[in-house]
């Protein structure tokens, strides 16, 4: 049950950050790796707040489960997620730049703590702006210094050794189409793949995410599908631990 209530609270907080459209230009087989980086940072989308309703699909070793989960963002500060079962709210979320909180419903548990709850899950250390990133289609590290190649059409970043690391870029836009981060070593991998993109308000963003991670060998695939996105409204962020909710021990 523990391991469950974990995957379902990360599946929420990986969410955290118009029509569907596909890359359909062809990459330059002679453009410069500083070139195409300096495309991708400017790539990344500018705004305030944002918000969404996310379709969740989570499966591991033992069961699958969906939700649906209402996403609120304030860009560089704070991320808030409420997950609905049938109409029902069964868990929150509460993410700052040093804090992750969460409660689930259910069994009446919670977690007050820094993002070693995200770590256990994905094998991997991230921190707010890079689990933002992580969201929006850009890149978890910078890509100076990467092996540069076009490769099936996409600039692909890629780096061998204790750590092995692999940025592809989509030629249309310059956004992530995958990245991955695996340490064979430690039998971890974390694998991100942006199936499809949406333009809202003149933003290009992520619409369908699949993540697959490997930690030690446990096994968990959460896909994502963002819908109705809208920036820079009002929005409020309440959050507060029920009393009595059991403290989950990492």
């Amino acid at each position: 049950m523990m391991k469950r209530i974990y995957g379902l609270a990360l599946a929420m907080i990986l969410i955290s950050c118009g029509g569907s459209q596909k890359a359909t230009e062809n990459a330059v087989t002679t453009a410069a790796a500083t070139k195409i980086i300096k495309s991708h940072n400017a790539a990344a989308i500018d705004f305030k707040t944002m918000q969404s309703r996310l379709g969740v699909n989570y499966q591991d070793e033992n069961r699958s489960q969906s939700v649906t989960v209402d996403l609120r963002v304030e860009k560089g500060k704070q991320i808030w997620m409420s997950a609905r079962v049938l109409g029902f709210t069964v868990a929150k979320v509460y993410i700052t730049p040093d804090r992750v909180q969460f409660y689930e419903k259910l069994q009446k548990r919670s977690f007050d703590g820094d993002f070693k709850l995200i770590s256990r899950f994905l094998g991997e250390e991230l921190n707010y702006a890079q689990l933002e990133n992580l969201l929006l289609g850009q890149a978890l590290e910078p890509l100076n210094g990467l092996d540069y190649a076009v490769v099936d059409n996409q600039y692909q970043f890629r780096k061998e050794g204790v750590i092995a690391r692999l940025f592809s870029l989509r030629p249309a836009d310059f956004k992530m189409a995958q990245q991955s981060i695996r340490k064979p070593s430690e039998n971890t991998t974390l694998d991100v793949k942006y199936l499809t993109y949406q333009t809202v308000e003149n933003r290009i963003l992520p619409e369908d995410i699949t993540i697959n991670a490997n930690a030690q060998g446990k096994l968990v695939q959460v896909e994502l599908d963002l819908k109705n996105v809208e920036f820079d409204q009002e929005l409020s962020f309440p959050f507060e631990i029920p009393s009595g909710y059991t403290q989950m021990e990492l």
